[in-house]
């Protein structure tokens, strides 16, 4: 069931990507949504496809048009959303990494 959900997500990403090319507002907030469950599911261990979710949803974000970082409020939405995504990826590969030493 949770790789129907990830599968899913994985589309759904890809769709957000191709729909933020045009400032879809809707889109870009799908994708802030997914690379929090990127950092979610890299967490809890399933880290190809967190990272799948993390390039995808970072491609649309920052290459959406719709983005206006000179915007203070969203310059620190996304320095506060980037490491938590990232982070929860880092934190599921240091969990693997200690999982197979021992």
């Amino acid at each position: 069931m949770f790789k129907v959900v990830i599968g899913f997500s994985i589309v759904l990403s890809f769709l957000c990507m191709l729909l933020v090319a045009a400032p879809f507002t809707p889109a870009i907030g799908v994708s802030f949504i997914m690379l929090l469950f990127a950092g979610f599911i890299g967490y809890k261990g399933f880290l190809q496809s967190s990272i799948v979710l993390l390039l995808i949803n970072t491609l649309a974000v920052i290459g959406s048009p719709g983005m206006d970082i000179s915007n203070t409020d969203t310059l620190i939405f996304v320095l506060i959303l980037f490491p938590i995504s990232y982070g929860g990826v880092l934190i599921g590969v240091r969990k693997l990494v200690v999982r197979t030493s021992t």
